[in-house]
């Protein structure tokens, strides 16, 4: 006698533990026979996957070089992005799904000058774009030499704990926009749903300066980004709480790090990783015994133990627990993943010339399309 057929459920739990990481795993299984083609792309398998995992997959990273001023996707598996970034394109940042992109025509007006209208949300999976508005007049970044650093983040509109964001690509999202003049920092946020940007927030910040290319960080209903002096050294971070619109600052500890990367910790809390002498710290933000908040080392990684990187290395981005992205300081820049699960370390293979990388982390099903996988344009895209 054959073996009785598998059952659709017995299918499905074999098919959820699939590692999201490395979706064309599950594009080679939907191509087996219909019938898994049906499972796969029903609305109840991508549901209880996404609810199993949690935790989104690094799919890739949007690497901008100062050779060729755009942004070029490099998969961290074999997977491709179903819609491919423009040419002239630049990413900013990205989360829940959503890539914030820049199109600004030159390197100057990209690093010295936004005016808003140049930001465009763009979602790789489904093509979806939404243009951003103009910020407001007085927000506009002065001409060099009197212009002003600024940087923006990308997330969901949804309130804190209201939404668990395993599949909001689709709903309204908001922008976080800052701007540091010499002498005030100013922020404003812009909303999908209404279209247009809030009032600005202003604080005194003196001396201040905020990196395009450093990442911020998202923790409850506040955006972290960081800060740094006149001489190019992180030495605070920036913190706008949302809703409230309130900006303040959060001094970090006296370390000999150059460039620091803020992260998330096991928590849910605010860290950052920084990298002296070929080892990579990881810093957690903690309450001290009288109420106050304070930083506390939480692991130190050697680097040379394992691998070969060059002496000379700058942190731009951790992902706490999974992975942090460095770059060389000599000339080439070239950048390396390390795995903090596995600590292993790899060469990113993309130009020598990467001044700045986004990562990209969504949960997809490749093999389905957006519109089989049930992924409609994002409300407010358009067709461009």
């Amino acid at each position: 006698m054959p073996p009785p057929a598998l059952t659709d459920d017995l299918i499905d739990e074999i098919l959820l533990r699939f590692p999201p990481q490395e979706p064309e795993l599950l594009v080679r299984t939907a191509l087996v026979c219909k019938r898994w083609f049906r499972l796969i792309s029903g609305p109840r398998f991508r549901r209880r996957f996404r609810e199993l995992h949690r935790v989104a997959p690094m799919l890739g990273l949007f690497c901008t070089n100062y050779r060729t001023p755009s942004s070029r996707f490099v998969p961290t598996s074999s997977f491709p992005l179903p819609h491919a970034i423009r040419r002239d394109w630049r990413a900013v940042d990205a989360r829940h799904g959503r890539v914030l992109l820049n199109t600004a025509a030159s390197w100057d007006e990209f690093w010295f000058g936004c005016s808003g209208d140049t930001l465009v949300v763009w979602n790789p999976i489904t093509g979806g774009q939404h243009w951003l508005s103009k910020l407001p007049a007085h927000m506009y970044p002065r001409p060099y030499p009197y212009c002003c650093s600024w940087t923006a983040a990308v997330l969901c509109a949804a309130a804190e704990g209201s939404c668990d964001h395993l599949d909001c690509h689709r709903g309204p999202f908001l922008v976080v926009f800052v701007c540091a003049s010499l002498r005030e920092v100013f922020a404003s946020v812009y909303s999908s749903e209404t279209g247009s940007w809030s009032g600005p927030a202003p604080a005194q910040l003196r001396r201040g300066h905020v990196d395009v290319a450093a990442p911020n960080v998202l923790v409850g209903n506040a955006i972290h980004f960081v800060s740094s002096n006149n001489s190019g050294r992180s030495n605070r971070i920036l913190k706008h709480v949302l809703g409230t619109q309130e900006i303040t600052l959060i001094r970090l500890p006296r370390k000999p790090y150059r460039h620091i990367a803020l992260m998330t910790t096991a928590d849910g809390g605010l860290g950052f990783a920084g990298v002296h002498e070929s080892k990579l710290y990881l810093w957690s933000r903690v309450p001290d015994n009288k109420g106050y908040a304070g930083w506390e080392q939480r692991q130190a990684i050697v680097l040379e133990t394992i691998g070969t990187p060059p002496a000379s290395l700058n942190i731009i981005y951790c992902l706490y627990g999974i992975a942090a992205i460095l770059r060389a300081d000599q000339q080439d820049r070239e950048c390396y993943i390390v795995n903090l699960k596995s600590c292993q370390i790899r060469k990113i293979p993309e130009d020598r010339a990467t001044c700045l990388i986004v990562p990209y982390m969504s949960f997809y099903t490749p093999a389905l399309g957006a519109a089989s996988a049930g992924y409609g344009p994002m409300e407010g895209s358009s067709n461009a």
